[in-house]
């Protein structure tokens, strides 16, 4: 009977600590009036050198920068197999208040906020960057795209749609010419794609004028719109 009650009393505990972190949740989500949804997709698989995951972890850095308090966070992560949402959650904080508006305000705590704030810093990095390292599997570039594009379904949507990716196909040299002729040949003419993403930002892509000059060619051929505009620009 002891132990039957030292159960329940742990399954309390953690229903509460589950729900209490639920409710943390949509409180910041509410903080924000203009508050914005990032959807952060990561292709970490199509970052093969030190250089390009360097360049990737620059650019999220970057975007990371401009997400404030409320903004709403989604990581997915895609790999060989598919995606999983590996993050949706609420930048957290309390909004900006004078000295005597936080003495009487209960609604958030600036303590509590400082340590959730850091557990998600944490749980961001994990996310977005978690995997880089561990994950060199080969890859179709094109089913990484069309991967993307399953997420949406041709839905509009008014989020920040930040796509962290290469855009190099499997093996091939970014800087040689010769061999994204070849790969074109042999893979574009017969390629279907049924592509219909929302805008998107990049974060991370090759700045190569070959990776450019090929994605511009084969989204012509799909009649697809892909500007390749970094994140960080307006």
């Amino acid at each position: 009977m002891k132990h039957f009650y030292l159960i329940k009393l742990c399954l309390i505990s953690l229903m509460f600590f589950v729900v209490s972190n639920g409710f943390a949740g949509d409180k910041y989500c509410q903080i924000g009036s203009h508050s914005k949804t990032y959807d952060i997709h990561i292709f970490g698989n199509t970052y093969k050198d030190s250089n390009s995951k360097r360049q990737m972890a620059q650019g999220l850095t970057d975007l990371f920068s401009n997400i404030v308090i409320g903004d709403r966070v989604k990581v997915y992560n895609h790999n060989a197999t598919g995606y999983s949402l590996s993050m949706d959650q609420c930048v957290p904080g309390c909004p900006e208040s004078s000295f005597m508006e936080n003495l009487l305000s209960t609604s958030c705590s600036s303590e509590v906020a400082k340590r959730d704030r850091k557990a998600f810093n944490t749980r961001f990095a994990q996310a977005t960057m978690g995997e880089i390292n561990r994950d060199n599997s080969s890859y179709d570039i094109f089913k990484s795209i069309q991967d993307l594009n399953d997420v949406y379904k041709g839905s509009r949507t008014n989020n920040v749609v930040a796509v962290a990716i290469s855009m190099i196909p499997d093996g091939i040299n970014p800087t040689d010419p010769n061999a994204f002729n070849k790969f074109f040949v042999t893979n574009v003419p017969n390629l279907k794609l049924a592509l219909d993403f929302p805008p998107v930002c990049t974060v991370g892509t090759s700045p190569s004028s070959e990776v450019m000059k090929f994605w511009r060619e084969v989204f012509a051929l799909q009649n697809v719109k892909f500007d390749f505009k970094p994140c960080n620009k307006d």
